[in-house]
């Protein structure tokens, strides 16, 4: 049982102001190796078409997966986070999980994880990859390349968006 969500968000906002002092290095796909992709279990069937396409231009895909004890994973390429057992009484993740996901070596980080899931973003913002992306919200901006959301916000479109930007940035 979590007792409330007001400790998780208060330390989402103090990463976000911290992050601006991290490092930051925009990368297109052609310099990516390793790609990972933070989603809810909910939207698994979703994914695994978008999930796919990067596997075509023969990227390394791994997985953040926040769900239900009942969820199916692919345990060889993700990580997944039970949101009843993973999580201690103030909303925040184990250390294991944690750790587990910062030890991720990814070169680009896509986060299409739903809009009030501060446990993703709380790992998001953990985690030590420096590009970082994901869809604008109203609140602050917590990406390197933010996409706003506009009526379409459906998750295929949005990955079609992400995927196209991040074609289209050249870094060198």
């Amino acid at each position: 049982m979590i007792l409330t969500n007001y400790f998780i968000k208060r330390k989402v906002r103090s990463l976000v102001n911290k992050g601006s002092k991290r490092d930051h290095c925009f990368r297109g796909m052609k310099e990516a190796r390793t790609v990972l992709v933070m989603y809810d279990a909910k939207d698994q069937n979703i994914m695994e078409p978008c999930l796919e396409t990067i596997r075509m231009m023969h990227k390394q895909v791994k997985t953040f997966v926040y769900g239900t004890a009942e969820t199916e994973i692919d345990s060889d390429s993700s990580v997944s986070l039970c949101a009843k057992t993973d999580l201690d009484f103030w909303g925040f993740p184990k250390e294991s999980v944690c750790n587990k996901l910062k030890a991720i070596n990814a070169d680009i980080l896509i986060d299409l994880s739903k809009p009030f899931n501060y446990v993703s973003q709380y790992l998001m913002l953990l985690h030590p990859c420096d590009f970082k992306v994901g869809v604008k919200r109203n609140e602050q901006d917590l990406y390197d390349l933010s996409i706003s959301v506009t009526s379409r916000d459906d998750i295929k479109h949005l990955f079609g968006h992400i995927l196209f930007y991040l074609q289209t940035i050249r870094s060198k």
